[in-house]
């Protein structure tokens, strides 16, 4: 059984190049634009891994971060970024993240630490 990757950003362009990525190496993707969105599938549809960016509208990555640990604390989480500041790495490692990625990253490094993650 494929590991299910919830995917929550803003860009549908982003969106759609990690869904077409993670289903090439046989995850299953699942997409939202905006954090609510987010946590609303993965109450319907566990997932295995979350990869979060941090400037959404509405709810910011951190307040979805924040949600998600209350709801399912051990879900692995690797939040995504074009803003990776040290205050915002250290604002995400309070919630215990996999580890914060700065866009544009590396397309491999990225399948590694999910397939670490998973």
């Amino acid at each position: 059984m494929s590991k299910k990757i919830m995917i929550i950003d803003d860009e549908p362009a982003v969106g759609e190049m990690m869904t077409t990525l993670l289903e090439s190496e046989g995850y299953e993707a699942m997409v939202a634009y905006d954090g609510q969105d987010g946590l609303e599938q993965m109450g319907k549809t566990p997932a295995d891994l979350l990869l979060l960016d941090y400037m959404l509208p509405g709810m910011d990555g951190i307040e979805v971060l924040c949600e998600v640990r209350h709801r399912w604390p051990e879900l692995p989480v690797i939040m995504i970024t074009a803003f990776g500041s040290p205050e915002l790495k250290a604002r995400a490692n309070k919630f215990k993240v996999v580890d914060v990625v700065s866009k544009p990253f590396d397309t491999q490094k990225l399948l590694e630490q999910i397939a670490v993650a998973v």
